[in-house]
């Protein structure tokens, strides 16, 4: 069965892409500047968590069959 997503659900998507590909190239950055190693390590997960959630919102823009 192929599904496909509605428009506003494929522009809410982007939305999110967009959103979380600044969150991370933010994170990025910071982590370069940050001295303070506890918070070196919350820049790192939330780079880590953040590339895992770009990835998943990528697949729902480029993946539309789903098998049941």
């Amino acid at each position: 069965m192929v599904k496909y997503l509605g428009l506003h659900e494929s522009l809410e998507t982007l939305e999110l892409l967009a959103f979380k590909t600044v969150c991370l190239t933010k994170a990025t950055t910071m982590s370069k500047l940050v001295q303070d190693e506890e918070l070196g390590t919350i820049l790192s997960n939330d780079m880590e968590s953040g590339a895992q959630n770009i990835q998943l919102l990528q697949t729902f823009i480029t993946k539309r069959e789903e098998n049941n």
